[in-house]
């Protein structure tokens, strides 16, 4: 019998809707005071969405209304990374 392929998670950049594997990919989250984090370990608790790791969709985000529609929060903004 032949080797099983092992699932692989893709997400969709909320900047620019490319999608690609989880690990290419930085989470944001929206954590439990309302503020979007970067969350390094991929593991934080809170709505979560996905953006490329290139500069031109991080430049897309700091208007807020990605951000907004992406967490349900009206002028959603990034705070500060999360552990």
């Amino acid at each position: 019998m032949g080797r099983e392929k092992r699932h692989i998670p893709i997400r969709t950049c909320i900047a620019c809707g490319r999608k690609g594997s989880k690990n290419s990919m930085i989470r944001l989250v929206l954590n439990e005071d309302g503020c979007v984090v970067m969350d390094r370990s991929g593991s934080a608790p809170g709505r979560g969405a996905y953006v490329c790791n290139e500069t031109r969709c991080i430049e897309q985000l700091k208007n807020g209304k990605r951000l907004g529609r992406s967490f349900r929060k009206k002028g959603a903004e990034i705070v500060r990374g999360a552990r």
